[in-house]
């Protein structure tokens, strides 16, 4: 009776290991539930005019985060380790630029003749001593503000190069005799609202050192000989005043309010009894910049479309664990809040992890891959891939050999770079991952000319490329989720 009893749980067992499925069986089931109708549903909510443009902190913003927890609990996902809800929140600071400034005997007005950026917090810098790059001292004081000649309209490198020789001053002040032109290429950044995280009790807050722009024609008359003496041109008794009287006031930020954001997660547990401490996380942003002179920016492509896909990712892994064939390593599927303000939401959780950074394999993030830039405007069978092999050779090969064997879309590597002009590896919320040495793949389908404009809607996406694109992601984070080994890394 043992016998017989044995022979048929043995055949039994052999039969249900004949029928279970291969690896790649089972990404080719699961990939499936990803689908582009059910894509459009979720967008054609989330990128609707109700949702107000989902600015982070705002009440669109909130109406998505909802939305999307209620997507998560559809499918059975379950919180996250020690969470009660699915919604990881967080403080921002909003503030409303503005700001006095005299310079010397000048007092200065905010906007017409100058501008700042750099400071995002409540900032008062009194009696600073002026200085150029010829007469900053080796040890300067430690209350100088360094001021630069503007050469022309590359900012960037001007700020970069004076930055790297002129350690310690509070504050630069760059003068433009091409104000006007300038004030025009860095209205939109200078002079709308900005959000910085809530230092918590015991955090060091960040330092910041403003960069003020100022119209040269303010500065005419005293302040033209004042600095050409700092330029040490003259006697050593006339720099020595001219440093002197030359002082610089300012204060910055005087309108500042709390307001609430958050993260929203799901979390599908491992089947490892091992493996399943470690987790894939796939995160993309919800948040989007909200109304604008009463005209709502809907951000279908960025980043109404990485959004959805995490929906339906999730819908997918649900489906697998449902039916027994979770993958080995749990998987944390994010959106996040805050990016369009400076990846607020994600510098928030490695700051405040629910998974121990140190468990985390990998982060995949979508961020637009709805659309085609104008490199492309004649296919849309490509991504582009960002930092898939910076930090880790392991992850470049998983995703290529996702790429090859399911979803055979080209894989661009253009802005695959640190030297992009672009910087789009620091752009998106990857980047928070990354330089916590966490091996990470930024998928983007590239900028277009509704990019952060109010026409940015749902009827232009390509919801066939949202459907491919994240298949791709949904495949490599399978082949991640279930190697013996995670991605090493290079250094």
């Amino acid at each position: 009776m043992t016998k017989l009893i044995l022979a048929a749980a043995l055949v039994s067992f052999t039969v249900h290991a004949q029928e279970k499925p291969a690896k790649e069986d089972l990404i080719n089931r699961y990939s499936v539930r990803i689908d582009s109708g059910d894509l459009r549903k979720h967008l054609t909510v989330l990128a609707s005019d109700a949702y107000e443009g989902r600015e982070t902190g705002k009440k669109g913003q909130q109406m998505a985060a909802d939305y999307i927890q209620g997507s998560f609990r559809e499918d059975g996902c379950s919180m996250a380790p020690g969470m009660t809800n699915y919604q990881q929140s967080f403080e921002v600071i909003e503030t409303a630029p503005g700001g006095d400034l005299k310079i010397g005997k000048r007092q200065l007005a905010f906007k017409t003749d100058f501008i700042y950026f750099g400071a995002k917090k409540q900032m008062k810098l009194e009696n600073m001593e002026i200085h150029t790059i010829e007469s900053l001292d080796k040890k300067p004081s430690e209350n100088a503000a360094l001021i630069h000649r503007l050469k022309g309209m590359d900012i960037r490198a001007e700020i970069t190069e004076l930055r790297s020789k002129a350690k310690g001053v509070k504050a630069i002040i760059l003068v433009a005799g091409n104000y006007e032109e300038l004030y025009e290429y860095l209205e939109h950044y200078a002079t709308t609202k900005t959000m910085r995280l809530k230092e918590l009790p015991g955090e060091k807050p960040k330092e910041e050192i403003p960069i003020i722009v100022v119209r040269s024609a303010a500065l005419d008359g005293q302040f033209k000989r004042q600095f050409r003496y700092l330029l040490g041109k003259g006697s050593q008794k006339k720099l020595k005043k001219a440093k002197a009287v030359s002082r610089i006031t300012a204060s910055f930020n005087k309108d500042e309010k709390t307001l609430v954001s958050s993260n929203v997660l799901a979390y599908i547990p491992g089947s490892d009894p091992i493996l399943s401490n470690e987790v894939v996380v796939i995160t993309a942003h919800y948040d989007h910049i909200g109304i604008d002179g009463g005209v709502v920016y809907n951000g279908a492509d960025d980043d109404g479309t990485g959004t959805v896909a995490l929906l339906e990712i999730a819908e997918a892994f649900m489906a697998a664990k449902k039916d027994g064939n979770a993958p080995r390593r749990s998987i944390l599927i994010m959106t996040v809040s805050g990016e369009e303000k400076g990846l607020l939401g994600s510098s928030y959780y490695v700051s405040h992890p629910i998974i121990p950074l140190e468990n985390t394999v990998t982060d995949l993030n979508i961020d637009m891959i709805g659309r085609n830039d104008i490199a492309h405007e004649n296919s849309s069978e490509y991504i582009y891939i960002i930092g898939s092999n910076m930090l880790s050779d392991d992850l470049h090969n998983a995703n290529e050999a996702a790429n090859s064997t399911y979803t055979h879309l080209s894989l661009d590597y253009k802005f695959n770079s640190l030297e992009d002009p672009n910087q789009f590896y620091y752009r998106s919320d990857h980047y928070n991952f990354a330089k916590n040495n966490i091996p990470s793949i930024f998928y983007f389908s590239g900028i277009h000319d509704d990019y952060h404009q109010p026409t940015d809607d749902i009827e232009k996406i390509n919801f066939t490329k949202v459907e491919r694109v994240a298949r791709l992601v949904f495949s490599t984070a399978w082949i991640l989720s279930n190697e013996t080994q995670r991605p090493g890394l290079k250094y």
